[in-house]
């Protein structure tokens, strides 16, 4: 990774646009017009209202996006007096989206309509098969497509103006929702889908996570609240303590259907806690197998390797990103995790910035069983007798890497403070379109190290900063500057913690 240094003494704001090429003034949006009117979302809505005295079926998606985009359209629907049922398919038993299966079970429901919400821009074999048998076709849906969808009537981002560009279904699902009956469950879930699903962080998706983020600190959303033991939320509580709980019940499904999640966050009620345990184990399970895994995927692992690679019948399917996710970050290398199971191999790679991981496993498209995803992340699944092949192409063909360079912001540790945090705090959210700035801090020298967890390095910098590093090999690296993120520490919020990503 190459860095580019700056030491501008212009306000932090300032830099941080700059360094992001964005324009301060698309930072507020505060005064954000939400456009009820724009003709794709207008005719999508009249067709759909024409159409409210059929029997709806919701097909989802499995992700906090397809949760979210789920529990949008059938809380719209309860509203409206519209009949309506839904269904998210298993991750392992059924795989992605809607099915042939699926549509028979929806006609043999007596339902007149199949609605599919994160999923059907590309399924057109299967909305065919669903028109065949007399049912009408709707599609929200924000993933790539090449065609039309074979529907009825559909909606995707591509179709509406730039500040609306970029969203995710559960943002268009909430756009849709609050233009016929404005609800600020719906606005909460719109941009908790929206946050979780790592779109633009401007325009319309900026200005939904940041309604969002004021519904939950002025009201008790109780679904959230019990997912978290902040009484304040802010973006980070959401996406490390919340979202992923949300997403670990699908990881781990043979503990818990995914459906019953959305039962659980529909329910702003008391009542909801019914499910909350449940939900609270599956992730300490998740947390704890992805750490053994993890080490276990380390351990048997060629690391020299340019592509990593590595299979395991002791790795589940449902963990196998969180795995690749771990190794890439910490190898900075495409990483390949695969779980074997009745002669196949299903998993989940990722790949740094700069490299086009998709594209590099496509060529080999024939070897696979199913694939797909996009440049930094794919799900890939294989019979056992085809793996040789496809480690004959990882070990013959080179995966082409584009040389990244990353904006870093200069400071000596005393310039640090909690300033300086709440000032970062008025530019969250950050994400695509407008990414969190790295810090450098140029004189290190700290007063005391020290190992947390056996693992991982501390830095105890003065009496209100302090340094880790979540990387085991920073542990005995010397260096003469720290490159990361600040943060406010989790546990004593008097203090300031420094995320290290690098040591140079």
């Amino acid at each position: 990774m190459n860095y580019v240094f700056h030491d501008s003494k212009e306000d932090l704001k300032t830099r941080v646009c700059q360094i992001n090429q964005v324009k301060e003034e698309e930072l507020d949006v505060s005064s954000f017009h939400v456009d009820h009117d724009m003709p794709v979302l207008k005719d999508f809505r009249e067709k759909l209202l024409s159409f409210r005295d059929l029997k709806f079926f919701i097909v989802g998606d499995y992700d906090c996006d397809g949760i979210c985009s789920t529990l949008i359209m059938k809380k719209l629907f309860d509203d409206l007096g519209i009949a309506s049922n839904y269904y998210i398919p298993s991750r392992f038993k059924e795989g992605y989206g809607i099915s042939k299966k699926i549509v028979d079970t929806a006609k043999e429901h007596g339902f007149d309509a199949v609605l599919c919400v994160d999923n059907g821009i590309v399924a057109d074999e299967q909305l065919r098969y669903a028109s065949s048998l007399g049912l009408k076709t709707f599609v929200i849906d924000h993933h790539e497509y090449l065609d039309p969808p074979f529907a009825d009537v559909w909606m995707h981002p591509s179709l509406f103006e730039e500040k609306y560009d970029d969203m995710c279904a559960s943002g268009l699902c909430c756009l849709l929702s609050n233009s016929i009956r404005a609800d600020e469950l719906t606005t909460v879930y719109g941009g908790l889908g929206t946050l979780a699903d790592m779109v633009k962080v401007l325009g319309y998706n900026r200005y939904l996570m940041k309604e969002m983020l004021k519904i939950i600190n002025e009201k008790t959303i109780f679904p959230i609240s019990y997912l978290s033991k902040q009484k304040q939320f802010d973006f980070e509580t959401l996406s490390f303590d919340v979202i992923p709980k949300i997403n670990a019940v699908s990881r781990l499904d043979e503990m818990m259907n995914v459906n019953y999640v959305v039962r659980y966050l529909i329910d702003n009620s008391p009542g909801c806690m019914k499910y909350l345990n449940k939900i609270e184990e599956i992730n300490t399970v998740r947390k704890d197998l992805s750490r053994q895994m993890s080490a276990l995927a380390t351990r048997i692992a060629d690391l020299n390797r340019d592509v990593i690679v590595v299979r395991s019948d002791q790795f589940l399917e449902g963990i196998c990103g969180l795995i690749a996710n771990r190794l890439m970050f910490e190898y900075d290398k495409p990483v390949i995790v695969l779980a074997e199971k009745d002669g196949m191999l299903k998993g989940s790679g990722r790949s740094p910035k700069g490299s086009d991981l998709h594209s590099y496993l496509k060529v080999k498209e024939d070897l696979y069983e199913t694939f797909g995803g996009h440049a930094q992340a794919v799900g890939i699944s294989m019979k056992e007798e085809a793996y040789a092949q496809f480690m004959e192409y990882i070990a013959s063909c080179a995966m082409e890497r584009q040389p990244q360079s990353r904006d870093v912001l200069c400071f000596k540790k005393d310039e640090i403070g909690f300033d300086m945090l709440e000032q970062l705090n008025e530019l969250k959210p950050f994400g695509n379109g407008f990414e969190e700035p790295l810090f450098s801090i140029e004189d290190p020298s700290y007063l005391r190290k020290f190992l947390v967890s056996s693992s991982y390095p501390k830095f105890v910098l003065n009496d209100q900063l302090e340094a880790i590093s979540f990387n085991p090999r920073h542990g005995d690296k010397s260096f003469e500057r720290m490159i990361g993120h600040l943060k406010r520490d989790s546990y004593r919020p008097d203090r300031l913690s420094f995320v290290i990503e690098d040591l140079l």
